[in-house]
C-alpha cells in the first residue's frame, strides 16, 4: 500500500511538470539578435540541481546549447553556433530557458526543440525560427535599346520577394526576375526589369516590391519619355555616338581655319616689313 501511494505521488508529481513556449513561430531579421523563447516549471526553491536543457536542431539532431551540472557545457555544440548562443543560469531558476541566438542569417532558419529534464519531470517544446531581411532602397538602371528601352531594378534583401511590374491603366506588365544567392552576408539579389517597345510621347509605370515576411512593401512610380532624334539611326545611343565624331570634326576643322588665317596673316606682315627695310 506505501509503494503504490508513493507510485501514485510520483505520478501526479510529474504530471504537474511542463515545458512551453510562447511563440510557436518567432522571426530573426538581418543584423538583430534573436530570442528563442522556452518556459519549464521551475524547483519551488530555484535551484538547479539535476536540470538539464538541451537545444536542438529537430531537423539534424544539431546540438544548439546545453546546460547542465550547473553551467554551460558547449563541448558538444555544434560549431555552426560556436559564440552565438546564450543560455542565462538566473533566469533558469525561475523557469526560464531561452535560448538567444546572435548573428543570425538564412542556415538557421528552422525547427529547434527545447528539452528540459530535471527532479520533477521532463519535457520538450518546439520552435519554428524564420529568417528575413528588409530590401534596400532599389537601383534603376535605364538600358535604351535599337528598338525598345529596358527598365531594370536591382536589389537585396530575403526571402524572395513578390514583384510587380504595372501600367498607370493598371494592367500588369511581363516581367523578368533574377535572384541569386543568398550570400554570405544573408542577402539575396534581385534583378527585375521590363521590357517597353516604345515609350513614345511618355508612359507611366509603377514597380512594387513586396516581402511578405517582414510586411515591408516597396512602390516605386517611373515616368518614361523617349524622344526619338533621328528615325534613321534606330536609337539615341547610336545618335550620340554619329553626334560626337561629327562635333569634333568640325572643330578640329575650325582649328586647321584659324591657324591657316593667321599664318597667311603673319607672311603678310613679313613681306610688308621686308618691303620697307628694302625701300630707300
Amino acid at each position: 500500500m506505501f509503494l503504490l501511494a508513493t507510485v501514485y505521488a510520483v505520478l501526479r508529481f510529474t504530471e504537474s511538470f511542463e515545458v512551453t513556449v510562447p511563440e510557436r513561430r518567432v522571426l530573426a531579421v538581418l543584423g538583430q539578435p534573436v530570442v528563442l523563447g522556452c518556459g519549464y516549471t521551475p524547483e519551488p526553491s530555484g535551484s538547479l540541481d539535476g536540470l538539464i536543457v538541451t537545444w536542438q536542431r529537430a531537423e539534424d539532431d544539431q546540438v544548439v546549447h546545453s546546460f547542465y551540472f550547473g553551467q554551460n557545457q558547449l563541448a558538444l555544440q555544434s560549431p555552426n553556433y560556436k559564440n552565438r548562443t546564450t543560455v542565462y543560469p538566473t533566469l533558469l531558476r525561475a523557469g526560464n530557458s531561452s535560448l538567444r541566438l546572435d548573428r543570425v542569417g538564412p542556415r538557421d532558419s528552422g525547427r529547434y526543440l527545447c528539452s528540459v529534464s530535471g527532479l520533477q519531470g521532463i519535457g520538450k517544446a518546439e520552435v519554428h525560427l524564420e529568417y528575413a531581411a528588409f530590401y534596400a532602397e532599389p537601383r534603376l538602371d535605364i538600358l535604351v535599346l535599337p528598338s525598345s528601352v529596358r527598365l531594370q531594378f536591382k536589389s537585396e534583401g530575403y526571402p524572395a520577394p513578390q514583384v510587380q511590374w504595372t501600367h498607370s491603366t493598371g494592367q500588369d506588365l511581363v516581367s523578368q526576375e533574377k535572384l541569386s544567392g543568398p550570400r554570405e552576408d544573408g542577402l539575396i539579389y534581385l534583378r527585375t526589369n521590363v521590357t517597353l517597345e516604345d515609350c513614345g510621347p511618355g508612359v507611366n509605370l509603377n514597380f512594387t516590391l513586396r516581402n511578405t515576411a517582414l510586411g515591408q512593401v516597396l512602390q516605386r512610380p517611373i515616368s518614361c519619355s523617349l524622344r526619338v532624334l533621328e528615325r534613321s539611326t534606330g536609337s539615341g545611343r547610336v545618335v550620340i555616338g554619329v553626334v560626337i565624331p561629327l562635333l569634333i570634326a568640325l572643330l578640329a576643322c575650325l582649328g586647321w581655319a584659324g591657324f591657316v588665317y593667321f599664318r597667311r596673316k603673319k607672311n603678310r606682315e613679313s613681306r610688308t616689313q621686308m618691303n620697307s627695310l628694302q625701300t630707300p
